[in-house]
């Protein structure tokens, strides 16, 4: 919920707005779906007060893990562990190729790839996106990963605002795990960020492909950098 400017009783008047309007509609139930906390961590605190005196309670609250983008490089803050699969992957002769969108077949087509070799459906949301970035194609990033001039990982980042960097999906193919293609990803992610004077990489929240909490994911993320945030969802019974 936007709020920067507005205050308190501002923000309680709009919400007791909204209600009516929807339960003056036939609306039963309303549900809102919000960002992280580290977009706004102030005006996170002052939503979530607001949410609940208004009668919005959280009905789920997933943890979300992002990557402030300091004077650092890269390899500085991930662990070192993770800094030798980098190196080595980088020796193996991985390189990094990017693109802003839209999102084409070819990119949607590669991703599916990876998703059925690892034995799992890719989500339809990757096709809905991929129609959507023609409006505005600069705000998505396409980053590739390629051995020998053969595409192993790719990943699609979306800008949320001027000063975040949102990764809404990656994948990579299983046959060239040992080399650690993901890293170089988010390498280039948080270098593109970097140069684009960005405040934070949103490496979103650890789900399995049937929506479960993914905890091998959370601690991956935290072994590059990321640190943890809370993505609440909240939801109103409307009398």
């Amino acid at each position: 919920m936007p709020s920067e400017g507005c205050s308190r009783s501002q923000l309680l008047f709009l919400l007791a707005c909204i209600r009516e309007w929807v339960s003056g509609q036939g609306g039963r139930t309303l549900v809102v779906k919000t960002a992280p906390s580290c977009y706004a961590p102030s005006a996170h605190d002052l939503c979530h007060e607001c949410y609940l005196v208004s009668g919005f309670l959280p009905n789920h609250t997933y943890s979300n893990h992002y990557i402030p983008i300091g004077n650092e490089d890269f390899g500085l803050i991930i662990e070192p562990a993770e800094r030798r699969r980098l190196v080595k992957g980088k020796k193996a002769g991985l390189e990094m190729s990017w693109k802003t969108g839209p999102i084409d077949e070819t990119v949607v087509g590669f991703l599916r790839r990876c998703s059925a070799a690892h034995g799992y459906e890719c989500a339809e949301s990757l096709e809905k996106l991929a129609n959507s970035t023609s409006l505005n194609p600069g705000n998505y990033v396409i980053l590739t990963a390629v051995l020998h001039d053969k595409p192993v990982a790719a990943a699609v980042m979306v800008r949320v605002s001027d000063t975040i960097l949102y990764h809404y999906t990656s994948g990579y193919l299983p046959e060239y795990r040992s080399l650690s293609p993901s890293l170089v990803l988010f390498e280039a992610a948080f270098a593109y960020a970097r140069r684009e004077n960005m405040a934070l990489l949103d490496l979103g929240i650890s789900l399995d492909h049937r929506g479960h909490g993914k905890p091998s994911l959370s601690r991956f993320k935290e072994r590059i950098g990321g640190k943890e945030c809370v993505k609440i969802v909240y939801r109103a019974v409307l009398a």
